[in-house]
């Protein structure tokens, strides 16, 4: 008998036995689809990471932070550890033929923005003039942070453009009047609206704003200074900054030449702090590694799957070896060699295995898109993920398959005949 023949036996096995094919192969299903829905899953992410990435000035964006020293005198930061816009703005001049933008953050609030009697909740952040240009937003109406409004501790702020058309009817409308906030610790201030923004989200977060309401686009910004003194801390430090690099400049390089001096200007004395950077490439390798333990883990998860839906597939091989012992002895007695009995129940093995493969497939590629369709960012599948899938999912009708066909095989014909 020949491979096609055994393959056209397979089948008609199966579809004599339908649920139980079914059933058999839903550990294989289950499996694969987890393979491929998790390769797909994967792309999806990293594609929306990507988005950010690029929103944020892409691997021109570096920052700068002070951390403890691995041999430190003392195990906390104080106030005169921080970092400060004196520091930041000699980079800013000692560095300024690599450096495109600084943006310094004091650092952020939650609370609420009273207009009309009404409570909108917002996220508040002092920032410096720099801030706009790293973190690529476009201002639709009056102006950004200024220099001056961080000299002069001016109560005033920025806004998206979707909070001034919701609050005020119009981007235009907003310039200029006045909003009440509520911060989570009950401060409240008074500031007024010198500019409105229009803020590019990412395929990802336009999805959160859909599933969150239009208050998700909450950002509001305001002078550092300002932000810092209401706080009641020091108006003139900071755990770090960030800046962006011009185009061509190497990230790397560039950092260890400001690091170095940052160090030994600086920090040259201090005995328990230093500065150290994160290049924008570091950070994504860093998630990286993060979705790839991830991946692993559920991978693992799916090969147990698959494992369990490989014993299925011996088990049941198992019970159509006995449910089948007659044939096995007829066709023995009629001169068929134990190689070919051996052969045709490792391919119905490998043809139960192989369209579960494909419906998994079909089942992960399902998933992969609803996933696409909840973040917003659609991916597909990887020739090698769906190769690799298949190659795996025939591998198992081979593995699991052997043992009941070699069982098979070694039937002996005159027992087989006699068996009832």
């Amino acid at each position: 008998m020949g491979f096609f023949e055994n393959v056209m036996l397979a089948v008609s096995g199966l579809r004599s036995n339908k649920m139980r094919a079914f059933l058999t192969m839903l550990g294989i299903i289950i499996g694969i689809g987890s393979v491929i829905g998790i390769s797909t899953l994967g792309s999806i992410m990293e594609n929306s990471v990507m988005d950010i990435f690029n929103s944020q000035g892409g691997a021109n964006l570096v920052g700068f932070q002070i951390t403890m020293k691995d041999d430190a005198s003392r195990d906390y930061i104080m106030s005169d550890d921080f970092m400060t816009a004196e520091m930041a703005n000699d980079i800013g001049e000692r560095f300024a033929e690599d450096i495109d933008a600084i943006a310094l953050m004091s650092g952020s609030e939650s609370g609420k923005m009273t207009i009309r009697r009404k409570d909108y909740d917002i996220s508040l952040y002092g920032v410096s003039p720099g801030y706009i240009k790293q973190s690529m937003t476009k201002l639709v109406a009056g102006r950004y942070v200024s220099e001056k409004d961080c000299e002069q501790y001016r109560h005033i702020c920025v806004i998206s453009d979707k909070q001034a058309k919701k609050r005020f009817g119009s981007e235009r409308g907003a310039i200029g009047r006045s909003v009440s906030l509520t911060l989570s610790d009950g401060t409240i201030t008074d500031l007024t609206i010198v500019g409105v923004y229009q803020y590019q989200l990412t395929a990802m977060m336009s999805t959160m704003v859909n599933m969150m309401g239009d208050d998700w686009n909450s950002e509001i910004y305001m002078p550092y200074s300002t932000f810092n003194r209401m706080r009641g801390v020091n108006d003139d430090t900071f755990y770090g900054f960030n800046l962006n690099t011009k185009t061509g400049v190497s990230a790397e390089e560039f950092c260890q030449k400001v690091e170095t001096y940052l160090n030994s200007t600086y920090y040259r004395d201090n005995d328990a702090v230093e500065v150290m950077y994160i290049t924008a490439e570091s950070q994504m390798a860093m998630i990286d590694d993060v979705m790839g333990m991830l991946e692993l883990a559920i991978s693992v998860i799916a090969g147990i799957s698959l494992l369990v839906g490989g014993i299925g597939v011996m088990n049941i091989m198992l019970v159509s070896v006995t449910e089948r012992t007659r044939e096995i002895g007829v066709r023995k007695a009629m001169g068929a060699p134990n190689s070919a009995i051996r052969t045709q129940f490792i391919v119905e093995s490998m043809i139960i295995c192989l369209i579960g493969g494909v419906i998994g497939i079909l089942f992960g590629i399902l998933l992969g898109n609803l996933a696409g369709v909840i973040v917003g960012t659609m991916a597909s599948p990887t020739i090698g993920s769906i190769a690799l899938a298949v190659g795996f999912s025939m591998a198992i009708g081979v593995f699991f398959g052997y043992y009941p066909a070699n069982k098979a095989a070694k039937l002996d014909p005159i027992e087989a005949l006699r068996y009832e």
